[in-house]
């Protein structure tokens, strides 16, 4: 197939490609979710999901290849040239993720902060925020909550959106800071932005998108403040705010602190500069310290790092289970399938001692590559002991957003690997447009299945069911958002399922009273009934228990239990608490309350709607 040579390298970046192209369509075939971060081909629709698919297979075919590989160059080059390119490329990013919003809601908290920005009320989880976190996803969703009653979390849209556009702007600048080229800076800029992270900036009221611009702000005013001493104050100000932001933040220091070091040996004059990269994140570290060491031993420590699942086998043992590393792997997959690519042309890059000397142009080329990539790797290296050895609480599947800052530090040295060896004309040019395929097609895709919430939910459930096995806690947890999801998009069946498997894993009250309500509207009410009994012995002070047991019992024509939930209603105040929550519970799930003559209603002592 492969008829245009590009020696060596060429050649293991175009099997690379390959690779990457059949794993996508063979797992598309596979019940298994072993791969989950490459086998959304599955449970996207056909035309969504091959369409596209045929967009990375073709370019593969030299043939094919040619001419848009001139497009490439020439787009590429307009990158470079044009000034108004960087605001163009923002606007396309923001534009494609606000286009796309999660609306599956299975991400992280999403469902939790969503739900909050609805009612105005935010819960407890910000207990473990830092002071910008807080204003930014609690105190603007809340304001905003109160003018928006048809989108009560547009400002989260909005922030990712705005990320989402910095990000892609950050990209060309990181291109043309790298002296790249043509089909080289599309490839590179394509790689930086295009990563299927940008789930997380779709509407997800937590600061992952906003730490993923942050960090991409950094490294590449981090390379600017090497080379000449400016990007002192974008460094130190990136670095300040994500540490002001999001305790993850600390895996930025490695990074400012070779920055300041290395850039302060090479432009000892520039004070000013020097002082304004070290000076801010030092004040804000100063100021989050306490509550910094505070949240990490209050809550990362027994939550993430040592909870009785990690205790009971060790964190080393945790951190190198099979299942573990294939499910970082395939968070790498999901996040930046360019490191496939880039370690190819990185495994088969000619020694030193073996390459002829640069000179030149050509050599100002590799250097403003090769140190950029080495700042991303570094940047890179200081999140790997928080890939390994931190084990979110809803599972890495669902809180992907919490490594999302790795994955934009890995897609940075990937752009810089695979711009450079096209730029140095190590890997023809025919390949970039597969190269830019292979990370943009994804990205898309990613964001379409968590825009659809059928195939998202899909995609849920398969985790839960199918190879490999999960902990009890973490499928408990995840049958939960999958039936609240379903009672949101009033998809009974799927709520009766989801809560039915969740009440399995972990039989709390809140679990079965969901699962009664979905029985009650799939028209199970013998069902509904038997497990609003078991209830009413459980929980005998839920008000909604007895609501639900008197409506399920009317269906059934049980009128012995009708009357003793009738008497146990009759004894609420009219205006007391217990009656306020039946009227919010009855305006939400009206059914569980039957209409019609024979029906218990108001004249029998309950609360009206």
């Amino acid at each position: 197939m492969m008829r245009a040579s590009g020696g060596a390298v060429g050649r293991a970046v175009w099997g690379a490609l390959l690779l990457l192209v059949l794993a996508r369509a063979v797992t598309a075939f596979v019940p298994s979710m072993w791969a989950w971060g490459v086998n959304l081909q599955r449970f996207l629709r056909p035309l969504l999901a091959w369409g596209p698919w045929l967009l990375m297979a073709l370019p593969l075919v030299p043939r094919f290849a040619r001419a848009p590989a001139q497009g490439c160059e020439r787009i590429g080059d307009l990158l470079i040239t044009r000034g108004a390119a960087p605001w163009i490329a923002a606007l396309a990013g923001a534009l494609l993720v606000w286009i796309l919003p999660d609306r599956t809601w299975i991400t992280g908290d999403f469902l939790l902060r969503q739900g909050a920005a609805e009612a105005g009320a935010f819960p407890g989880t910000f207990t473990q925020a830092l002071p910008l976190e807080v204003w930014l996803n609690q105190s603007l969703p809340r304001a905003f909550g109160a003018l928006s009653e048809r989108d009560p979390s547009l400002i989260n849209r909005m922030l990712g959106a705005l990320a989402a556009g910095g990000l892609a702007a950050v990209a060309v600048a990181l291109a043309r800071d790298w002296a790249l080229t043509g089909s080289a800076a599309l490839v590179a800029a394509a790689t930086v932005f295009s990563g299927g992270y940008l789930v997380a900036f779709t509407g997800l009221g937590k600061p992952a998108a906003l730490m993923a611009l942050l960090l991409a702000l950094a490294l590449w005013s981090a390379g600017r403040f090497l080379r000449s001493g400016a990007g002192g104050a974008t460094l130190g100000l990136s670095v300040a705010v994500a540490l002001l932001l999001h305790r993850l933040a600390l895996a930025f220091l490695p990074l400012w602190i070779v920055a300041i070091v290395l850039g302060r040996r090479r432009h000892p004059p520039a004070r000013r500069p020097w002082l304004l990269a070290a000076a801010p994140p030092v004040v804000a570290l100063a100021g989050v310290a306490p509550a910094l060491i505070g949240i990490l031993r209050r809550y990362d420590l027994p939550q993430h790092l040592e909870s009785p699942e990690i205790a009971r086998v060790g964190p080393l043992a945790a951190a190198l289970a099979p299942v573990h590393l294939a499910d970082l792997a395939n968070l790498v997959l999901l996040f930046t399938p360019a490191v496939v690519t880039a370690a190819a042309a990185l495994a088969l890059r000619p020694a030193p001692a073996t390459t002829a000397p640069a000179h030149g142009a050509r050599a100002a080329q590799r250097g403003a590559a090769r140190e950029p990539a080495a700042l991303a790797a570094i940047t890179a290296l200081a999140f790997v002991p928080a890939l390994l050895f931190v084990h979110p609480l809803q599972g890495i599947f669902r809180d992907l957003e919490v490594f999302v800052p790795a994955g934009v530090a890995l897609a940075i040295v990937a752009a810089a690997i695979l711009g450079g060896a096209l730029m140095e004309q190590r890997l023809p040019a025919w390949l970039a447009p597969a190269l830019v395929a292979a990370v943009l097609v994804p990205a898309v895709q990613w964001l379409l299945l968590f825009h659809e919430p059928g195939s998202g939910l899909l995609r849920a459930k398969s985790y839960a069911r199918e190879a490999p096995r999960r902990d009890d806690r973490e499928l408990a947890r995840l049958w939960d958002a999958v039936a609240y999801r379903s009672f949101r998009l009033q998809e009974w069946t799927w709520a009766a399922e989801a809560a039915d498997s969740s009440a399995r894993y972990a039989p709390h009250p809140r679990a079965l009273l969901m699962l009664a309500i979905a029985r009650t509207y799939t028209g199970d009410a013998r069902g509904a009934e038997s497990l609003y009994v078991a209830l009413a012995e459980r929980t005998p002070e839920d008000p909604l228990v007895w609501v639900g047991l008197a409506g399920a019992a009317s269906r059934m024509g049980d009128t012995a239990q009708v009357a003793r939930a009738v008497a146990k209603l009759g004894s609420y105040a009219p205006e007391g608490r217990e009656a306020r929550l039946i009227r919010r519970h009855l305006r939400a799930f009206p059914e569980v309350w039957p209409s019609g003559p024979t029906a218990p209603g108001n004249e029998t002592g309950a609360p009206g709607r």
